[in-house]
């Protein structure tokens, strides 16, 4: 079966860092994908930060299936989300999914977080940015 051409996969990718006990985080590559409604975070990420575990939750995507469930924490995280330029948020504060695994991307999403800003981005130019209010 042949597909059509749909071009490259279009990717807007931020830098955040994490609040820890003991500061901030290294600086880590995130996807913010506005068809997500809350953060994800892999393990390795939100074991080092300064996370308030609210409850246990289940993730599930567009297949239904046992195996398609992925088990998270859900829980406040505080962070800075930085451009390219060194431009930065301030302190923002926000529920995130925190998975049990590595097996996920790190992803952005818009609850308490991309619902309080406005991205604006070209996909033909390359450019984009947010802003937060």
């Amino acid at each position: 079966m042949k597909y059509p051409d749909y071009g490259g996969l279009l990717r807007i990718i931020s830098t955040i860092v994490l609040k820890t006990k003991s500061g901030w985080s290294k600086p880590r590559f995130a996807i913010i994908d506005t068809g997500a409604h809350t953060s994800i975070f892999p393990l390795t990420v939100w074991e080092e930060a300064d996370v308030e575990v609210i409850g246990d939750y289940v993730v599930s995507g567009l297949v239904p299936k046992k195996e398609c469930v992925l088990p998270v924490k859900i829980g406040w995280v505080c962070a800075i989300i930085l451009d390219k330029f060194g431009r930065q948020t301030n302190e923002l504060k926000f529920r995130a999914y925190l998975a049990l695994t590595d097996d996920v991307p790190l992803i952005i999403g818009f609850k308490d977080l991309m619902d309080n800003c406005k991205l604006q981005f070209n996909s033909r130019s390359s450019s984009e940015y947010i802003e937060i209010f």
